[in-house]
């Protein structure tokens, strides 16, 4: 048993190598990602696209680290953005502040049809217990937008939306409007103990050139539980067994 966990990593290992052309991190117990650190560049594991496809993440964005007002135009170099985040008092114009937040302003078919992904090099050993994160519109086109949060196992396979979770943009961003976006451990339970990467997207669903809302993100975190390895399992299993073995065989000899 033990042979066939070294196998799994073996495997996780070979999978990480051959996509380490974007950016990935390791799985933890706890995590928790708040983005006020855009301005230097994105978190490890973060990463924004365009001509994102059912399979493919699409062609990798360059990051931008300056910080952009809530209704700046969308330009060729700030469809993704440094946003003011979550926690701000609401204006069009506002661009400071410490709280930041990963934010998406379409402005052509190429960036609406992007996506931002978050990647784990793998979940191998680890059940997820919760996920969570925030999302608001600081800016609307007067129409809605609509997002889903989907998942990929691996490379080259399909993006499967993540329990069907879908974000309508706010159109009345005064007050600003943030919404709490949570996952159970039985929702999550398809990204367990996995041996290669796991990819969670932010995928826009329009199909028109009316998506254009900006969204952005904000408070990410997740925990996980950590799975036994087989052979400390299969121990504590036969210990167990031992267990209730030498208590039946006292009961018979008393």
């Amino acid at each position: 048993m033990h042979n066939k966990s070294n196998l799994w990593r073996l495997l996780a290992l070979l999978t990480s190598t051959a996509a380490a052309c974007f950016a990935q991190t390791a799985i933890s117990s706890s995590y928790t990602q708040d983005f006020n650190s855009l301005g230097t560049a994105l978190p490890d594991g973060w990463n924004v696209w365009l001509s994102s496809t059912a399979t493919s993440n699409g062609t990798p964005f360059a990051w931008d680290p300056t910080p952009v007002a809530n209704n700046a135009t969308a330009t060729a170099g700030s469809y993704f953005r440094n946003l003011p985040g979550a926690g701000q008092t609401w204006s069009l114009g506002n661009v400071a502040g410490a709280d930041r937040a990963l934010g998406w302003r379409a402005g052509s078919a190429s960036s609406r049809d992007g996506s931002i992904t978050f990647t784990l090099q793998n979940t191998l050993d680890a059940n997820f217990d919760s996920l969570s994160f925030q999302l608001f519109t600081p800016n609307n086109s007067g129409t809605n937008g609509y997002f889903s949060l989907e998942y990929q196992l691996g490379t080259g396979t399909a993006f499967t939306p993540l329990n069907g979770v879908t974000y309508i943009s706010d159109l009345a961003q005064n007050p600003l409007s943030v919404t709490t976006v949570a996952f159970t451990a039985e929702t999550l339970s398809p990204l367990n103990n996995n041996p290669g990467p796991v990819t969670l997207r932010l995928n826009n669903l329009g199909t028109t050139g009316t998506s254009w809302n900006t969204v952005a993100l904000d408070n990410f975190s997740y925990t996980t539980t950590s799975v036994p390895e087989p052979t400390v399992s299969a121990l504590l299993a036969g210990g167990l067994a031992l267990g209730i073995t030498g208590f039946r065989r006292r009961r018979r000899s008393g």
